[in-house]
């Protein structure tokens, strides 16, 4: 009981998504990036284990921005795998085009374009999917290719929720 009441304790401080066992998941997705480029999750996601940044609303950009400048995540150095995945629930095909030209243009560097994966999906089931309560807020998380959240911090970047997230990255495989 002591390892596990352990485990609870820090999970509860860094967020992570394996506190008492529980099997969160990033679905399965597909679609094209803001350059074209095709996409799926997770089995496509950059790296083994990569940071996903995910918002529900324009209005989250700034909170967003938070983690990519607090992690350098735009830098030309910047060796963390990331995607900022905007979750929208599904518009069809001309409201897709609407949404994705209106974020083209707010993005003028084609490499930032190609870290931005929309989803359009069936919101709740993902969030569902993913341990997410509310849209009010963004998350950051770190799945594998598996789909499997290592770790995951709610809101604007901190230095604590980044470290969290560093470690389950850094993590050997």
């Amino acid at each position: 009981m002591r390892y596990r009441s352990g485990l609870l304790i820090a999970a509860l401080l860094c967020g992570s998504a394996l506190a008492e066992n529980i099997d969160l998941r990033l679905p399965h997705a597909s679609g094209t990036d803001l350059n074209g480029a095709s996409w799926n999750v997770p089995a496509g996601l950059p790296g083994k284990r990569t940071l996903v940044l995910i918002g529900f609303d324009e209005q989250q950009q700034q909170a967003i921005d938070t983690w990519t400048q607090g992690l350098g995540l735009k830098a030309p150095t910047n060796a963390i795998p990331w995607i900022e995945m905007p979750l929208i629930e599904n518009p069809g095909g001309l409201m897709r085009w609407f949404i994705n030209s209106g974020m083209q243009s707010g993005i003028k560097d084609a490499r930032v374009r190609s870290h931005v994966w929309t989803a359009y999906t069936d919101k709740k089931a993902f969030m569902k999917s993913c341990g997410m309560n509310s849209e009010a807020t963004i998350v950051a998380m770190v799945v594998n290719r598996n789909g499997q959240i290592l770790a995951k911090e709610t809101g604007e970047y901190s230095k604590s929720g980044a470290a969290c997230l560093l470690r389950a990255l850094a993590k050997p495989l």
